[in-house]
């Protein structure tokens, strides 16, 4: 490969990005980011847990996920339980309400995944992921 800017390749990638979050936006019914779905991803995932320790898996400011969750629960998709011991620790899970989104938005996505990426073979897919693993691997 002839010697591309680190910024060539970032705007690459970007526009990658963002052109498949328009296309799974535009075939899902909600109003949530994938940031948003991350979250119940993870929620859903990993049951209860602190608001804090979720912010530092996801790689996510603690004043972000606050934005992310005040969305979140106005929707009543995850709830909130301060803990008996100590009322300024709070954890969040996912509610019924924001299982059923998650799922339908993994439907979504995965129509959107089919869609954007059938011109590239299960190989060529199977790469790809794996460059992208790497790559946030060794920027851990």
């Amino acid at each position: 490969m002839s010697e591309k800017t680190i910024f060539e390749l970032l705007h690459s990638f970007e526009q990658v990005n963002h052109k498949m979050i328009v296309r799974w936006k535009r075939k899902s019914a909600h109003d949530l980011g994938i940031s948003h779905i991350v979250v119940l991803h993870e929620l859903r995932q990993d049951g209860e847990v602190r608001p804090s320790d979720l912010a530092k898996r996801l790689g996510f400011t603690p004043a972000s996920l606050t934005h992310l969750s005040t969305k979140l629960s106005n929707q009543d998709l995850i709830i909130r339980r301060q803990d008996d011991t100590d009322r300024r620790t709070t954890y969040w899970s996912i509610s019924e309400k924001g299982i059923a989104l998650l799922e339908q938005a993994q439907k979504d996505g995965q129509g959107t995944r089919r869609e954007l990426f059938a011109h590239l073979s299960e190989e060529e897919q199977e790469t790809l992921l794996a460059i992208y693993q790497k790559l946030d691997q060794s920027l851990d």
